[in-house]
């Protein structure tokens, strides 16, 4: 008999409310989660995407977006943020009917640093070093027509300034530590367009330039890398101490009370809870009052993404009854 091949779970699982406000199909979700994104780690992380893509009129499978994680100092973790890639910018670019092409990038002297830093591995902190021969600069230059003119944009980045480093270290990640001229090259090209095209691409920053920065800082600038620290004088020996007994169990760090502590909010389950109550609105009235109650603008106070979610519910479900 032919056995009928049935699909495994998807690593995320999809919410209802988002498979209908995107209409995405159980496979279309798993090729998203499993291939497209497949280093996401929460549904909320796809959802932005999505609706990035939806908004820019772009097809989200050919990948022109990057979930990037990054440092939130407000909130003080890691959080998913999502970016475009240099092929969103180009195509931004393209679509204006002005862009005229770009030249080769130009790469300075080469040079070599060993970077040093301390980075958490599970519980315990772990001091790693990498040493990284890179560009020092990058220079391009990109073209557009400007009332039926070919005018010439340069621009020109430095590597410290730009590099993607691991958590809050000085020390490159595995990408530009493998790749330093091809993610630099992609940083240049991205800030060239930039400069070009103000009006169309003046606030995109590629995913590859947000890596390694931290959310609350302007995206435009990194902070520069700590120079090395001097040497430590030499400690005079100390005067010998009564041996103390070891406590039975190590004292939580202020890190690890903070982790423990650390509330999620799972918006994936308000949206289905905001639908489900809204679905036993029977009039305009019961709507108000779910919504009222609930009250999503202000929990998604500043998140344009899920605070249009959760109208898209609202308006659906007036829709529905005729308000």
């Amino acid at each position: 008999m032919n056995q009928i091949a049935t699909l495994q779970p998807s690593r995320l699982p999809i919410a209802p409310a988002v498979a209908k406000e995107f209409e995405i199909t159980s496979a279309q979700w798993r090729v998203l989660v499993d291939q497209t994104f497949p280093t996401a780690k929460t549904v909320e992380a796809i959802t932005m995407a999505l609706s990035y893509c939806r908004s820019r009129n772009l097809d989200i499978f050919k990948k022109p977006v990057h979930v990037v994680p990054m440092w939130s100092s407000a909130l003080g973790r890691m959080v998913e943020t999502v970016w475009p890639g240099i092929a969103e910018i180009r195509t931004t670019a393209t679509r204006t009917g002005e862009y005229a092409g770009i030249d080769e990038v130009q790469f300075g002297p080469m040079t070599e640093r060993t970077f040093t830093g301390r980075v958490k591995n599970g519980s315990n902190w772990e001091e790693i070093s990498k040493t990284v021969r890179f560009p020092e600069w990058a220079s391009v230059i990109v073209y557009r027509f400007v009332k039926g003119q070919k005018i010439a944009f340069h621009t020109k980045i430095f590597w410290e300034e730009t590099y993607a480093s691991m958590g809050k270290t000085d020390v490159p990640n595995d990408m530009w530590a493998r790749r330093p001229r091809g993610q630099f090259d992609k940083c240049v090209e991205a800030a060239a367009l930039r400069r070009a095209f103000p009006e169309e691409v003046g606030s995109m920053y590629a995913a590859e330039e947000m890596e390694g920065r931290v959310i609350d800082h302007d995206a435009g600038e990194r902070q520069p890398p700590k120079p090395p620290a001097p040497p430590k004088p030499p400690v005079p020996p100390a005067t010998p101490r009564p041996v103390e007994k070891e406590p039975e169990h190590d004292e939580p760090s202020v890190e690890q009370i903070a982790e423990a502590n650390e509330e999620v909010f799972d918006a994936t389950a308000f949206f289905e809870e905001l639908e489900a109550e809204m679905a036993q609105a029977a009039t305009v009235e019961d709507v108000e009052e779910v919504w009222t109650a609930r009250d999503p603008l202000a929990v998604f106070d500043g998140d344009d993404i899920n605070q249009g979610i959760a109208k898209a519910i609202k308006n659906r479900r007036l829709k529905e009854i005729g308000g």
